[in-house]
């Protein structure tokens, strides 16, 4: 099977989450410390999560290989989030 269309698909969820993950911390995490930050990176992975799930559920999702590969690139993605946001000072 060829994954790269529902991989495409997924990675486009996944742009729409750091746009709107993005948009939260200029509203309501920017320079406001590391207590705070640390709560944003629990966000980040929740919204990954939620991502994830919306995504599978919404186009039914059930082959082993398809799941991995989806929560492979919503890893990846909180992964790069946390990374990058953790650089912010």
């Amino acid at each position: 099977m060829d994954y790269s269309e529902l991989e495409n698909n997924f990675d486009c969820a996944c742009q729409n989450a750091l746009k709107g993950l993005s948009d939260q911390y200029k509203t309501h995490y920017i320079g406001a410390g590391p207590a705070k930050l640390e709560t944003f990176f629990d966000l980040i992975k929740g919204e990954f999560e939620k991502t994830e799930s919306a995504f599978i559920l919404q186009n039914e999702i059930t082959e082993k290989e398809a799941l991995q590969r989806i929560r492979a690139i919503a890893k990846n993605y909180a992964k790069k989030c946390m990374d990058d946001y953790g650089r912010i000072k």
